[in-house]
């Protein structure tokens, strides 16, 4: 893969998303709790539906919350 990346362009679209949604890296109990609801209002829109223009961000904000989960639950 090829990509060159035009950071202005990925810096305003990171800034325009973040803007959006909460998406970030998880390090509270208080982040948790965001993205756990943020994933819940995803998943009543989204659903099951794969084909879904938002479905890989049901993904991305699920895999976010795992590893925060696997991080900090006891086993």
């Amino acid at each position: 893969m090829n990509a060159v990346l035009n950071i202005e362009k990925l810096v305003a679209a990171w800034q325009a998303l973040r803007a959006t949604a909460p998406i970030f890296h998880i390090e509270s109990e208080s982040d948790y709790e965001q993205a756990t609801k943020f994933l819940n209002n995803l998943l009543d829109i989204v659903r099951d539906n794969a084909d879904h223009p938002l479905y890989s961000l049901v993904s991305v904000v699920g895999d976010l919350i795992e590893a925060y989960e696997n991080d900090h639950e006891p086993l």
